[in-house]
């Protein structure tokens, strides 16, 4: 997001703070937001806002209206800097060596992955499509895809990835991360088109949920 983003993001710090055993981290938010809008099939609000939150059951209707209205205000962000084509990671969002799994960073990667998982079956409707429509397109697709997913996972859990690499016999992956970790704004990048690609796919997709 963009600085103009900067008043949202720092109310949804506050109310993370606030509510930390019922919801989920702001970095963590802010990665599913992400995933969410770039979703070929974006899912209505009252799906994908369930997500946010760690303890359903507590969340009395005061903070249900507070919590909406600001995640539909730093959605509606999140789709306009996409539109401005402004991908960057969130500025706390920073790859250092020993980078552990509560850290921004990993947050982040972790939200995303969390909402790309409950939006597989929209992304396998949008490959499908793709895989009748232009099947030499598809294959290629779904390995951008994978790669993509790979990458993703290797920032939102580093020490699972380095254990994985040694077992793997790349026991050098730690020395390469810093250098992988420059490319993860084309990456970003590259899973927005893809999604765009796929939803082209798909009969009358267009933006929802934008006012």
């Amino acid at each position: 997001m963009t600085g103009k983003s900067e008043p949202c993001l720092n109310n949804l710090q506050t109310l993370c703070d606030q509510y930390c055993e019922l919801l989920r981290a702001p970095c963590e938010i802010q990665g599913l937001i992400f995933a969410v809008a770039a979703a070929p099939e974006i899912p209505p609000p009252q799906i994908w806002m369930g997500w946010v939150v760690i303890e359903p059951d507590r969340i009395d209707q005061n903070l249900a209206d507070s919590l909406t209205g600001l995640l539909m205000d730093c959605f509606k962000l999140q789709l306009q800097a996409m539109r401005d084509e402004q991908l960057a990671l969130p500025p706390n969002c920073r790859y250092h060596g020993g980078l552990t799994l509560d850290e921004p960073m990993s947050q982040w990667f972790s939200g995303c992955l969390l909402a790309h998982q409950h939006l597989q079956d929209r992304w396998q409707k949008a490959w499908q499509a793709m895989q009748r429509q232009k099947p030499d397109r598809a294959p290629e697709a779904a390995k951008d895809l994978s790669h993509l997913l790979r990458l993703f996972s290797t920032f939102a859990n580093i020490p699972l990835a380095l254990e994985q690499a040694v077992e793997r016999g790349n026991p050098e992956l730690e020395h390469q991360l810093p250098a992988i970790a420059e490319t993860l704004p084309r990456a970003l990048k590259q899973y927005v088109d893809l999604a765009g690609e796929l939803a082209a796919y798909l009969p009358n997709q267009f933006e929802t949920f934008t006012s």
